[in-house]
């Protein structure tokens, strides 16, 4: 649980802050592009998460860190009873608005809330936790919120992880642009405070992979598998090209590992 006294606590608040403004100043801030295609029918999953978590169908999923909530609202569309969790009230506001308008009201249910602060807040337990890309960088402790997603799933039930590669978020943001030299701009392993200066929200963590897993492990999540990816959900250099199934890879033979997907099961009690 977040504690009130922690000097972390400053940072969620200048996240949450920060969050609250852009989607207010922004409502479209996720793509209007991809939330056309969602209502249009669409889902906002990528190929390889649906075909790795597999049914969902007549299960209840918490998506945690939901933002915006397409791809939330794409697991209920496959079936799911779905539970959206993000800090911001205005991500959760539009959330909501987007389920009624893609008529999955009564399928979806969003809260507001810091995420290491639900399992005390909230008495549910899940048959499947799933996050979605970009979320861990949110958060100062690891560990923390390994111990929350197995607190949240039934004994037995799946977690699976999305997720922007940390070898990809440690390197420089245009990555072979013009021939420039691949460099090394953030940390890799977890820091106890942001990468990023402070006072100058939003605040970001950096956790490596290694640390990740070790965490899941521990809080009691037993491994199926961890795959290493060479594509990114998002376009990380002008050198990057978009492919049939919507994720971006080099053409340019740059061999590096862009996104990860890890899934697991929660051991008995």
């Amino acid at each position: 649980m977040a504690d009130p006294e922690s000097p972390q606590e400053a940072y969620f608040e200048a996240n949450r802050a920060h969050w609250e403004q852009m989607v207010a100043d922004h409502p479209d801030i996720e793509s209007v592009e991809s939330v056309e295609a969602f209502l249009d029918g669409n889902s906002a999953l990528l190929p390889v998460q649906r075909e790795e978590l597999s049914s969902v169908e007549g299960k209840s999923l918490l998506d945690l860190q939901s933002h915006l909530g397409i791809r939330t609202l794409s697991w209920a569309r496959a079936g799911a009873t779905v539970t959206g969790v993000d800090i911001s009230s205005e991500s959760v506001a539009v959330a909501r608005e987007l389920a009624a308008e893609a008529g999955l009201a009564d399928r979806a249910e969003f809260i507001q809330a810091n995420v290491l602060d639900l399992p005390a807040e909230h008495d549910e337990r899940y048959d499947i936790v799933v996050t979605n890309f970009g979320v861990l960088c949110w958060l100062p402790d690891i560990d923390e919120w390994a111990s929350v997603v197995a607190k949240l799933l039934k004994p037995g039930g799946i977690f699976y992880l999305a997720e922007h590669h940390p070898i990809a978020t440690a390197l420089s943001d245009d990555l072979g642009a013009d021939g420039d030299p691949i460099t090394i701009e953030n940390p890799y392993f977890s820091t106890e405070t942001p990468a990023t200066p402070a006072g100058e929200p939003p605040h970001k963590w950096t956790h490596a992979l290694g640390e990740i897993l070790t965490a899941l492990i521990e809080a009691g999540i037993e491994l199926e598998f961890v795959h290493e990816h060479p594509f990114s959900v998002i376009q990380r250099s002008p050198e990057m090209v978009q492919d049939e199934d919507g994720v971006w890879r080099f053409e340019s033979g740059i061999d590096l590992p862009l996104l990860v997907t890890v899934k697991g099961t929660r051991q008995s009690e």
